[in-house]
């Protein structure tokens, strides 16, 4: 049975292809994979400067659109502006028949957290479709480390608290990418809506996160060891803890370099640590990568580190660790969850620096242990976290919906 679905999520891909963060490369990675198996995708987000309205990337239909030029305004690949959820949330109301004849014939909605996920479910009943949102995750239990205004803490532990339950009373399914918080958020629901709440972990494109890709030439042969971490440069990727344990490092590998592929509002901060630190000569800020660029540096670290405070099923871990890299992350459920509970990677503390400086040098010290949680990973995820495997579980939610 072939299906038209309508993926939703306010940023999306350029003409190029070119992914900013780790919800939007989920999205057309379904899609995309979705193509394969024989369905029609349309991707419905926001507008990018200097980016045409309609276009085709591998099969899938990207639509832009925008509302009163705000949308595209609001345009940042490092983040998801408020301003940028409302607008999509308005335009997706306000569609012109033009727009909206396009998709009119979808089966399925399909939108990505919370205000597309209320678009998803707003189409849906408009063309008497099917919807499902996805939730990447949830910052819930960790305002108060990621904030110190407690306004903040107090308005998005609120909202998450009640769109998460009202989304998944009114859609057909909604999609957890963990299980933490897809079992809180049951225990919000009544019962017959906490059986509409299922959990589907990320997939990676084990193709193109190859481990024979060959290095990139801006790390040299004659560096190393090389940690790397590929990260958005936020808050709750604990980035700067990684910078921190560095000086544990350069003490016992005075040769060793950090590379820090990404960028955002953090980065000023992570400079000024450094200075302070000493580390100039052994940092190298990278900056925003294209995610098809990704595993040309992966193949050149010796040693991958995910520092973060809180995650869903992390992406960059996956990527790591199809690419056979040792990986070194925080012990928190997102990460727990897809290397079972550590046999896969080496699992510190969060947030402890001294931990996270000692798991790295525990495997530059042991070469062949190294070897080994590398090999580990990487079988686990070319068997369990494929997007072809994910998209066929994503599938059978859709099916099971027009059930």
């Amino acid at each position: 049975m072939v299906l038209n679905i309508t993926m939703l999520f306010e940023l999306g891909p350029d003409d190029e292809g070119v992914i900013g963060g780790g919800v939007e490369l989920h999205a057309i990675n379904l899609s995309k994979e979705l193509v394969k198996m024989g369905h029609n995708v349309t991707y419905l987000t926001g507008a990018i400067p200097n980016s045409k309205e309609d276009t085709t990337i591998d099969g899938v239909n990207i639509k832009r659109i925008d509302y009163l030029s705000l949308i595209g305004k609001a345009y940042d690949p490092q983040q998801l502006k408020f301003s940028r959820q409302l607008f999509f949330l308005l335009k997706t109301k306000l569609l012109r028949k033009k727009a909206y004849d396009s998709i009119e014939n979808s089966d399925i909605f399909h939108g990505h957290i919370y205000s597309s996920g209320l678009a998803a479910y707003f189409l849906s009943k408009k063309s008497k479709a099917k919807s499902i949102n996805t939730i990447h995750g949830s910052y819930y239990k960790y305002w108060n480390e990621l904030t110190r205004n407690p306004l903040a803490v107090w308005f998005y532990r609120g909202m998450e608290r009640r769109l998460a339950p009202f989304l998944a009373r009114k859609v057909d399914y909604q999609i957890h990418t963990d299980f933490d918080f897809a079992e809180t958020v049951k225990k919000w629901c009544k019962p017959k809506n906490a059986k509409k709440v299922v959990t589907v972990l990320n997939g990676v494109d084990i193709q193109k996160f190859n481990y024979k890709t060959q290095p990139n030439p801006m790390i040299s042969e004659k560096e190393g060891p090389i940690i790397m971490t590929t990260r958005r440069l936020v808050v709750k990727n604990g980035v700067i803890f990684l910078v921190r344990s560095f000086k544990k490092i350069i003490g016992k590998y005075p040769s060793a370099k950090l590379y820090i592929i990404g960028d955002g509002p953090e980065k000023n901060n992570l400079y000024h640590e450094v200075q302070k630190l000493g580390l100039e000569k052994s940092v190298n800020f990278v900056g925003m990568v294209p995610n098809d660029s990704i595993p040309s540096f992966l193949s050149g670290a010796d040693i991958v580190v995910v520092p973060s405070i809180v995650e869903a099923s992390s992406i960059s871990v996956l990527e790591a660790m199809a690419m056979k890299k040792a990986v070194v992350a925080s012990d928190i459920p997102g990460i727990r969850e897809i290397t079972k509970k550590g046999e896969h990677c080496i699992l510190v503390k969060s947030k402890d620096t001294s931990q996270l400086a000692d798991g790295i040098l525990g495997l530059l010290k042991d070469k062949e242990k190294s070897e080994r949680v590398a090999r580990l990973g990487f079988n686990e995820v070319t068997t369990n976290f494929s997007w072809e495997k994910k998209a066929k579980e994503i599938e059978q939610i859709y099916f099971n919906a027009l059930k």
